[in-house]
């Protein structure tokens, strides 16, 4: 009887192993959610054709009824605010709720608000297998300054498994990295349309560490790097230097 139990443990073993759907769990390379309650400043160097700038992306996690969100939101060098996402998170990644673009006005200087469109809603998977996977977001949305168009991205990415360590806050961290491909149009245009390679890298317990994006035949090329985590506060002091107040 005990052989036979022994037998019978071994083979569900077995067909446990072979027939698991071999995902991986990279959760821990995302944002850390339960750290961003109060939101903290990620700080990017960004050189785009050589030419460096820094941009500002304030993150931000709020529990409702309805489940966790994560807001981003993107400053450029000048403190002006581009972009605001809310994504929720659920059981096997994030997704998409709200997405929301910022342009100047030609006129008054002040950021018009445009609310896009969501398609595709996937950010970030929690769970992955190898590069097969596609997870794709795409969004659309009408310029304020010309309604009848309509400008639309698409995203896919794929993961590619381990990247370098990756050293940020005086720690090397472990990273994963994700293939990029963006198709950026006008319908209005005639559906013109600028295609757009790259990678992401994510590090562990932190979240998005390097980016890098190549357009067109390469006319266009922007990198990005981490190289800072600070409280809302330190990059309002870092406003009011600029801008002498």
């Amino acid at each position: 009887m005990l052989r036979t139990w022994a037998f019978i443990f071994f083979c569900w073993i077995y067909f446990a192993a072979c027939t698991g759907d071999g995902k991986r769990d990279i959760k821990a390379y995302y944002f850390p959610i339960d750290e961003l309650r109060r939101g903290l400043v990620y700080e990017y160097e960004v050189s785009q054709n050589g030419v460096v700038t820094p941009e500002y992306w304030f993150y931000r996690s709020v529990s409702r009824d309805s489940g966790i969100f994560l807001s981003s939101t993107y400053y450029d060098q000048f403190f002006r605010i581009g972009q605001i996402c809310r994504e929720k998170v659920v059981d096997n990644g994030t997704q998409a709720r709200e997405y929301m673009l910022f342009e100047p006005d030609s006129i008054s200087g002040e950021p018009i608000q445009t609310r896009a469109a969501i398609t595709a809603p996937d950010i970030f998977p929690f769970q992955v297998k190898d590069s097969t996977g596609v997870f794709l977001f795409s969004v659309s949305f009408h310029p304020p300054d010309d309604t009848l168009a309509t400008v639309y991205v698409i995203r896919n990415r794929r993961f590619l498994g381990d990247a370098p360590n990756y050293e940020i806050l005086n720690k090397q961290l472990p990273c994963i990295r994700f293939s990029l491909t963006e198709a950026i149009g006008n319908k209005k245009e005639g559906n013109t349309e600028v295609e757009g390679k790259g990678e992401e890298w994510y590090a562990k317990g932190i979240g998005l560490v390097k980016y890098k994006k190549n357009y067109g035949s390469g006319s266009l090329s922007i990198e990005g790097r981490l190289v800072g985590i600070y409280p809302m506060s330190e990059l309002e002091k870092k406003a009011e230097e600029m801008f002498g107040e």
